[in-house]
């Protein structure tokens, strides 16, 4: 199994000067009131998103207006009261892929209809469910 020092170094290959900063880190915290998981942390660093297992997902960076994870995040906790344990990392057709900051499994990816449940795990599709960000991102689902 891959670990994240692997990992870093395959993605510095592919995505050269990708990661965010400490300081971007800490406004996302602070932004979202919640608490990011380590993992998540240091992989940030040197992988600012986009990208999760081959699926467009939103930028970490705070610099980047409407696609980050911050501006998403509160607008789909103002559009639909997701819970805020939440993160939306990104928004495919018809599905949300959230990170719960608090739980396990950690990463969802549900289906549209399924976001209300989010809170309860009580989903009526079938989802993709990692435990941890370094999980998702190593393609190794729960389900």
């Amino acid at each position: 199994m891959e670990n994240i020092k692997e990992l870093r170094k395959r993605y510095i290959k592919l995505y050269p000067d990708d990661g965010i900063n400490k300081v971007d880190l800490d406004k996302i915290e602070v932004n979202l009131g919640i608490e990011l998981p380590k993992d998540f942390c240091e992989i940030a660093l040197f992988y600012g998103g986009e990208l999760l297992s081959g699926i467009d997902t939103f930028s970490f960076s705070c610099d980047r207006a409407n696609t980050n994870i911050i501006a998403e995040t509160i607008r789909i906790r103002s559009a639909i009261g997701l819970p805020s344990r939440f993160i939306v990392l990104g928004e495919p057709p018809e599905s949300l892929i959230v990170m719960d900051t608090e739980n396990t499994p950690s990463i969802i990816w549900c289906d549209a209809m399924d976001v209300s449940r989010l809170d309860d795990n009580s989903f009526i599709s079938k989802t993709d469910k990692w435990n941890t960000y370094f999980g998702a991102m190593s393609i190794k689902s729960t389900n």
